[in-house]
């Protein structure tokens, strides 16, 4: 409610316990009398006090401080059950990597600078320039970073793929409490849950929609929204650099240059055919005919199948944001949280994660705890 302090939401949670104030505080492991120092406002919750009520009483650190929930779910109300699970799960996302911010950690991340057209299309572009700077081109096959991987690296975005059913592609989610979600669905479409991936960036990166956009089919067309016009821009600029294209096409579109393309930038046929078009590298007959290809097409004329294979693979998979694992682990071994909200995550019992994580805290030498790899 407005006007309530921390002190006040802390009083209310006792009350709902129904637990008398020195069981609760026995609950969350902190004697009667710091207790009763911290309800009268002569000490100070500690980080770790804010991360034990929040764990014993369901709620979280940052609605504990702020009194807010994460995310703004309720935009999300299309009548779909997909999209409402998919809000959800970004809303429970946000709600970890907020509580993280309020226990300190604040990171800080690069900022599109000023865009210089009022061109969405050109937007896009000048986007995808800002994010290649940072991300680096696209990888081809066999390198050691994912996609996914590298935008939490490059803008402490989490990154979460899962099944969205039939009624979301993507969702982009930011709060002012320091979160940033990506959720794209699983899919054996690898190429369009790529330009998803890229789609939902260029909405994070430019905070688009107040907080929550749902794309129910990125590539449905532009729909007439100038957001969705920059994002479309940006996701192609992005997959497919024009100076990479240029560099490879310097004496024509061959068709086995162009399924070489295809594998190497993991787009569609499709995509490719059409940013080559709008580049004027082919003309409107070469797009209409490459443009019919299909993925596995081109990886058999490049002796790519069992690559392709491992492709839809992996996009077939659930992939947790390991960042905010990570995030969330460094924060248990400091002291500042517990370990159930993690486990939370991870679907596991408290004590399996426990069990997995102490016998590396003893192990002999200093880099034992940072080899741990969730």
């Amino acid at each position: 409610m407005p006007g309530q302090t921390l002190v006040d939401r802390v009083r209310r949670l006792i009350e709902e316990s129904g637990q008398t104030q020195e069981a609760f505080g026995a609950t969350i492991g902190l004697d009667a009398p710091k207790l009763s120092k911290a309800l009268s406002g002569k000490r100070r919750f500690s980080s770790l006090d804010l991360a034990r009520i929040a764990d014993a009483t369901g709620s979280t650190v940052d609605w504990l401080l702020t009194g807010q929930r994460a995310g703004m779910a309720a935009r999300a109300a299309t009548g779909s059950v997909s999209v409402t699970s998919a809000v959800r799960e970004a809303t429970n996302l946000a709600e970890s990597r907020g509580s993280l911010y309020f226990l300190g950690d604040h990171q800080d991340w690069p900022k599109p600078p000023g865009f210089t057209s009022s061109l969405w299309i050109e937007q896009g572009a000048q986007l995808a320039e800002f994010a290649l700077h940072h991300l680096g081109q696209p990888s081809a096959f066999g390198s050691s970073e994912t996609f996914a991987g590298a935008i939490e690296r490059a803008f402490g975005i989490d990154v979460r793929s899962m099944d969205l059913g039939t009624g979301c592609d993507g969702l982009a989610l930011w709060t002012e409490g320091g979160a940033k979600i990506l959720l794209v669905s699983t899919s054996e479409n690898p190429t369009r849950q790529r330009f998803t991936v890229a789609h939902e960036l260029a909405h994070l990166l430019c905070l688009d929609d107040q907080g929550l956009h749902v794309d129910e089919n990125v590539m449905g067309g532009n729909r007439g929204d100038a957001s969705e016009v920059r994002a479309n821009s940006f996701a192609a600029c992005l997959l497919m650099p024009a100076p990479i294209l240029r560099d490879h096409f310097t004496s024509g579109v061959s068709d086995e240059g162009f399924a070489r393309q295809v594998m190497d930038l993991k787009v569609s046929p499709s995509s490719l055919a059409w940013r080559l078009l709008n580049l004027k590298l082919i003309d409107a007959d070469q797009r209409a005919r490459l443009g019919r290809l299909r993925t596995i097409d081109c990886a058999a004329q490049v002796n790519l199948l069992g690559d392709y294979a491992g492709w839809v693979e992996a996009s077939s998979q659930p992939r947790l944001p390991v960042k905010l694992i990570r995030d969330m682990l460094d924060s248990y071994l400091h002291g500042k949280a517990t370990l159930r909200p993690l486990a939370n995550l991870m679907s596991l019992p408290v004590e399996v994660l426990r069990d997995a994580i102490e016998p590396a805290l003893t192990e002999p030498g200093p880099d034992a705890v940072h080899d741990y790899e969730p």
